[in-house]
């Protein structure tokens, strides 16, 4: 539980988090340890002004982070603990062969520069895990020409000298961890014992899957501890189980029909919506269904998760098998509801929404929500009936049982109406209920956060002088932040002498 009131303990070495974005190490910090820090550095005002919202105590640096000077912004005061979260997008497996920037690639060493005029009793850092690769850059050649390529996609002249600037660049695979293990050893030079481990999110109560890099380096002859996973997958051995992305979604919030929009969907997402709603509604023997807390009459609906990038590479999820923990209402109407999600990036596979939540990204808005309202068979009229055959109409489209189901578009094809409603026709204890519609929206930013694992008091949408901020900025900010669960566990259970008294007696 977070203090809200000041705490203040002039005798306690500085606490300095640089990179302070979203905020999620400074309320590791303060709940770790019952104190804000000290000093919090970041170059992006809008960051720096929701921080500065949340952590009024500390002293705050809207600027690069070379532009600080260690001595100065400490006033010559000793560092007990000094956190670097650096910009991880050159280093994330997401960059594919895309250029990379040396200035960004170079900002981890910011920590040795502090390590070497501060001296922090404690180094932490949180990045991808993909940073053990960190490696030189070199220029990416022509396939066929072996010559230079440009940052514009053209090829260098024969004997043409391509300046760097210029160059499109890329790690060398030759070299691959050689500047990691550089960055290391200057910190071992020093005096500092190093080690690192990749922590799960979810593992530490969060309910993100989110897997990242920490690093602890010490220069004060305690040894450097990992904290134990509290959680697990299923629980067992003492340990609970994942905490689950259904508990951070509001079910209260309604969402919008995929038919009649002003901007229709991408084909790709709605192919992936047919596939979904074929896969784990009128396919699952059994789906879950959560009964709301109206008193209106019942309207069954089922619901799953997804997430979309702009309506390309949809993965579907699996099938919902327990209750939500959100009891849910869309609309006016009673609903029933069930869950699943779904990731969109990469490789990676869909989950059950009692599973954490995928790692939320800056780069958009990727988690989403879909709601297939049901209504009971016979009982719709002839407006529920013709919401139905819609439904039936745009499963054949897009979908289609492995081509067992007929194509609308095609004259030779005749498909009776009871047919069509049987396409779309889902069985809920024995009786029959139809689609009469599917709805679909993102994740909120507060849904977010609280995937992330920021508490339901965390400031979100507005600056510290009170500007709100769109939702897009809310949304780079949680896709920018720690995960508060992992760095808390790993506070407590190497920084515990810099709590304040009074929290390390009560927190």
């Amino acid at each position: 539980m977070i203090h809200p009131q000041f705490k203040l303990d002039l005798n306690q070495k500085l606490i300095v988090d640089l990179f302070a974005g979203g905020g999620g190490m400074s309320s590791a910090i303060e709940e770790a340890l019952g104190r804000s820090p000290d000093v919090a550095i970041n170059h992006c005002e809008s960051a720096l002004s929701l921080h500065r919202a949340n952590h009024p105590q500390t002293r705050h640096f809207i600027t690069d982070v070379w532009e600080v000077d260690p001595r100065g912004a400490t006033r010559g005061r000793p560092v007990g603990l000094l956190h670097c979260s650096p910009d991880c997008r050159d280093h994330s497996q997401s960059k594919g062969g895309r250029h990379r920037e040396k200035k960004i690639r170079a900002l981890t060493w910011v920590a040795r520069r502090w390590a070497g005029q501060a001296l922090p009793d404690i180094i932490t850092l949180e990045n991808v895990k993909q940073i053990l690769s960190w490696s030189p850059l070199i220029a990416k050649r022509d396939k066929d020409t072996g010559r230079v390529v440009r940052l514009d996609g053209s090829v260098a002249d024969t004997g043409e000298r391509v300046p760097v600037q210029q160059q499109h660049l890329l790690p060398d695979p030759k070299r691959k961890g050689k500047t990691w293990r550089q960055f290391v050893a200057s910190l071992e030079g020093l005096g500092y014992a190093v080690e690192w481990k990749i922590l799960n999110a979810a593992d530490y109560g969060a309910p993100t899957t989110r897997e990242r890099l920490f690093m602890v380096a010490r220069r004060d002859g305690c040894p450097i501890e990992w904290p134990e996973p509290t959680h697990r997958p299923i629980a067992g051995n003492g340990k609970r189980q994942w905490r689950s992305a259904a508990e951070c979604i509001d079910f209260a919030v309604p969402c919008r029909s995929i038919f009649d929009r002003e901007k229709p969907l991408a084909e790709n997402t709605l192919k992936r919506v047919a596939a979904g709603i074929e896969k784990y509604i009128l396919d699952a023997a059994d789906p879950f269904i959560v009964p709301s807390g109206t008193t209106q009459r019942p309207r069954p609906a089922v619901a799953y998760m997804l997430q979309a990038n702009g309506g390309h590479n949809v993965t579907l999820g699996r099938d919902l098998r327990q209750p939500l923990t959100t009891i849910t209402s869309l609309g006016s109407q009673q609903q029933l509801v069930t869950a699943f999600l779904v990731h969109l990036r990469g490789n990676c596979d869909a989950r059950d929404a009692l599973e954490p939540l995928r790692t939320i990204s800056a780069g958009g808005e990727h988690h989403g929500i879909i709601a297939a309202r049901l209504a009971p068979r016979g009982e719709t009229g002839e407006r529920g009936e013709a919401k139905a055959l819609r439904v039936a109409a745009f499963l054949m489209r897009y979908h289609g049982k492995g081509g067992q189901w007929s194509d609308p578009r095609d004259p030779a094809t005749t498909i009776t109406t009871r047919d069509r409603l049987a396409l779309v026709t889902v069985h809920i204890k024995g009786e029959p209920y139809v689609i009469v519609d599917i709805g679909l929206r993102m994740l909120t930013p507060r849904e977010l956060f609280k995937a992330q694992g920021f508490h339901d008091g965390y400031i979100i949408d507005r600056s510290h002088d009170g500007t709100l901020f769109p939702k897009s900025t809310q949304v780079r900010l949680v896709g920018n932040s720690v995960s508060p669960p992992p760095a808390v566990a790993l506070l407590r259970a190497n920084a515990g002498e810099l709590a304040i008294r009074e929290w390390a007696k009560t927190g």
